[in-house]
């Protein structure tokens, strides 16, 4: 009889940790999708979006730079929760900078339109 309520307590235990036990599902990377249109709305191809940590304070640093595709758009991935400067330029354009912030699983979009 005591073995069984011990099995018995065991199995319930068991249970209860695979429950409440801490999840190992590791959390999606914060996305963001850059767009870059010219002052009629039309997508830039060829633009250089430099995203960047700059304007943060230290000891963070983080940067990534990418090339606008056929939509005008680029795709950045962070790992991290970040709030980024957004720099985008095209031969002797020069957009006006913005900021971006992303989050981990949530995917963060912003249009820069040059003036």
């Amino acid at each position: 009889m005591k073995n069984k309520t011990v099995i018995f307590f065991s199995v319930i235990l068991m249970v209860v940790a695979i429950f409440f036990a801490p999840s190992c599902k590791k959390e999606e990377p914060g996305k963001a999708i850059i767009t870059v249109v010219d002052s009629l709305n039309l997508p830039v191809f060829g633009a250089v979006v430099n995203l960047n940590s700059d304007n943060n304070p230290k000891p963070g640093i983080v940067k990534d730079k990418k090339t606008t595709d056929n939509n005008g758009r680029t795709y950045h991935e962070f790992p991290l929760e970040v709030i980024l400067q957004v720099e985008v330029t095209k031969d002797a354009m020069i957009f006006p900078k913005s900021n971006i912030h992303i989050i981990p699983g949530e995917t963060a979009e912003i249009t820069v339109k040059y003036r």
